[in-house]
């Protein structure tokens, strides 16, 4: 147990020793000076997922896929993040964001549910499953820009993969007519604006946050969108930092496309951790 001990006194050292002497090459966080940030995330998210599905085209009832269905409201999944500063001021920046997550469930359902031209039949045993995939590229320009503080605003292209599937025995008029899998999706990019704050109180750390919106009728799709992230991080060495943020993400859409008509309200909300990278 002593030689346990020591060892882990002799890693603190090792790994406090470097943190202090890198972390003199500063001033503030390195996230508003440098010109090349990356993240490296994980986020634990509370998930609310409702779908509707109708092949005749005729508005039909939101299925609520936590409740109903049993999709896990619960998920832990890989949250990336990359930003690069450029031109003469380093005012300006293209930064690009990347999460996906698939949620699965079964249950016996306790009332008929309409999905996609099908009925399913209360008292069967069904699956169900939700897919979202969220790939963000944004140009923006920083309109305050000094050792403490970085403000800007830009735009950019939020690309939804999204997909949803229920599958079981489909019963029609009480007669059983065999398993069937039923599965709709999309993928649209739709255009978004947003802004950001970073503040850095003191040597090493870094205040932050940031909105990203939209509401359009593009394509497919007809709706909104919010993805906010606020958090803190600490520079330990003097490229790498460790952060922590809650974000959530919100998405309503409308669909009406060849492969699927109806609608999808999905919301992603919990605590991120991240290692972060700077140079």
């Amino acid at each position: 147990m002593k030689y346990r001990l020591n060892l882990m006194l002799f890693t603190l050292i090792l790994t406090t020793v470097p943190a202090v002497v890198l972390a003199q090459s500063y001033a503030y966080h390195p996230a508003i000076s440098d010109n090349f940030t990356a993240s490296l995330g994980y986020m634990h998210s509370s998930n609310s997922f409702k779908f509707e599905s109708d092949a005749t085209g005729d508005p039909g009832n939101d299925i609520d896929f936590n409740d109903a269905l049993d999709v896990s409201g619960h998920s832990n999944f890989f949250n990336g993040q990359l930003r690069w500063k450029f031109g003469s001021t380093r005012k300006w920046s293209i930064a690009g964001q990347y999460f996906s997550n698939k949620a699965t469930g079964d249950a016996v359902l306790e009332e008929d549910i309409e999905w996609d031209g099908l009925t399913f039949k209360t008292g069967t045993n069904v699956g169900a499953g939700s897919k979202l995939a969220v790939t963000r590229l944004f140009i923006g320009r920083s309109f305050i820009l000094n050792d403490q503080h970085d403000f800007g605003m830009g735009i950019g292209l939020h690309n939804l993969d999204i997909s949803a599937y229920i599958e079981g025995e489909v019963v029609t008029d009480d007669e059983a007519t065999g398993f069937q899998r039923a599965e709709v999706g999309d993928n649209q990019p739709l255009p978004n604006i947003g802004g950001w704050y970073m503040y850095s109180p003191a040597k090493n750390w870094l205040l932050h946050a940031r909105v990203d919106w939209i509401s359009a009728n593009i394509g497919d799709y007809d709706g909104g969108l919010w993805n906010i992230n606020i958090g803190f991080g600490y520079q330990v060495w003097e490229h790498v930092g460790f952060d922590l943020s809650w974000q959530y993400f919100h998405l309503n859409l409308n669909v009406d496309s060849d492969d699927w008509t109806g609608g999808a309200e999905m919301t992603y909300s919990g605590p991120v951790v991240s290692m972060n990278f700077a140079w």
